[in-house]
């Protein structure tokens, strides 16, 4: 789809569409080199007169700004943050297995992982070996059923 042309220089309104990444002095440095227009499908390698100036106003924008409303200026004022999304199950959920984590240790008992399924499965294996599982030198604790159990016993493991 393409886009009517604008009529005046004025008109164009700057997007970046490419950017480079140089390494000065250890850091990544992110330069734009190639600009386009939101309005048409002009492109540029330099930015068009008046980037950042509100027509009505004739000043540079400013974030502080509140009487303009362009996108740009309402998306400098977006907070975003990862909210409810960035952990998969509820605080309540995640404090009693790390309890329940926190139990087991105490008791001897290293299990594969926090959740409540290596957790209980490290108590199961500790049960049928009559002595505390630990999961960096035995095998996996779902596997320590009470015939693998005695057959440890038997081996001396």
């Amino acid at each position: 789809m393409e886009l009517e042309p604008c009529i005046e220089p004025d008109d164009h309104i700057t997007k970046i569409i490419k950017f480079e990444y140089e390494l000065k002095d250890g850091d990544v440095v992110e330069k734009a080199v190639l600009y386009g227009c939101t309005n048409c499908d002009a492109t540029s390698t330099t930015v068009w007169p008046g980037f950042g100036i509100p027509k009505s106003s004739g000043k540079r924008h400013n974030i502080l700004d509140s009487d303009c409303d362009c996108f740009g200026c309402k998306a400098r004022t977006l907070e975003m943050n990862a909210g409810d999304a960035k952990r998969d199950i509820s605080d309540k959920k995640w404090t009693s297995e790390l309890n329940e984590y926190k139990k087991a240790r105490a008791e001897g008992i290293q299990p594969g992982g926090t959740t409540r399924a290596h957790i209980e499965a490290a108590r199961t294996a500790s049960e049928n070996m009559n002595k505390p599982y630990n999961s960096e030198t035995m095998a996996p604790a779902h596997q320590i059923d009470k015939k693998v159990a005695t057959t440890m016993k038997e081996l001396g493991i």
